[in-house]
């Protein structure tokens, strides 16, 4: 169907890049990641946010009712996206997926923010479900993906909880990334080593 076009002053092109709600967003999302990685979640206040993206608490609110629902989908917005790999090799697939988390939780905002985030979600039970749909599931749905791939091929004997393997690596890498010990690679070839004991152990 066309698109009817009312009458009136023909507006102006739109310049190239993000439409400017989308540019808006993004920049309160920069924001609030910076603001988290300097002070973590509980000192993070909407005012510091929207001072520091140049945009005002009237528009931060029209988007995120709350500084739980934004510190929310600037810590964890976009981990919907994991690209699920099928190299044909269990290590090889569980690496590629592991470094993509890695990536994420070894983010100064996220170490700084989110054992805050977490705490206050736990009294928010519709966000809760919510974050656990869209920023969880994905994780849980792509081991699930790469170990029944696995048993398929015959590297593993049978299916393992998806849930208990994206809680390891959660666990297990934040704890690392904040002792400041070791660098991505090294916590990425950590967390493999660690998937893939429990997996030939109990799967």
């Amino acid at each position: 169907m066309s698109e009817v076009v009312p009458a009136g002053p023909v507006p102006a092109a739109r310049r190239p890049g993000r439409p400017p709600d989308l540019e808006k967003r993004q920049a309160i999302l920069d924001a609030a990641r910076e603001v988290l990685a300097e002070v973590g979640y509980a000192s993070m206040t909407i005012d510091a946010v929207a001072q520091r993206a140049g945009s005002n608490r009237v528009l931060i609110y029209r988007v995120w009712d709350t500084k739980l629902a934004l510190a929310r989908d600037a810590l964890l917005g976009g981990d919907s996206d994991f690209v699920v790999p099928d190299t044909g090799e269990l290590r090889a697939d569980l690496r590629d997926f592991t470094a993509q988390q890695v990536a994420r939780m070894t983010r100064p905002a996220y170490l700084m923010g989110v054992p805050g985030l977490t705490v206050e979600l736990m009294s928010d039970a519709r966000l809760f479900r919510d974050t656990y749909e869209r920023y969880v599931k994905p994780s849980d749905d792509g081991f699930r993906t790469i170990v029944a791939r696995a048993v398929e091929r015959g590297e593993l004997a049978r299916p393992f909880d998806e849930a208990v393997l994206t809680r390891l690596v959660s666990g297990f890498v934040t704890s690392l990334a904040q002792s400041g010990r070791h660098d991505v690679e090294e916590i990425t070839d950590l967390a493999v080593a660690a998937l893939l004991g429990v997996l030939r152990e109990f799967s």
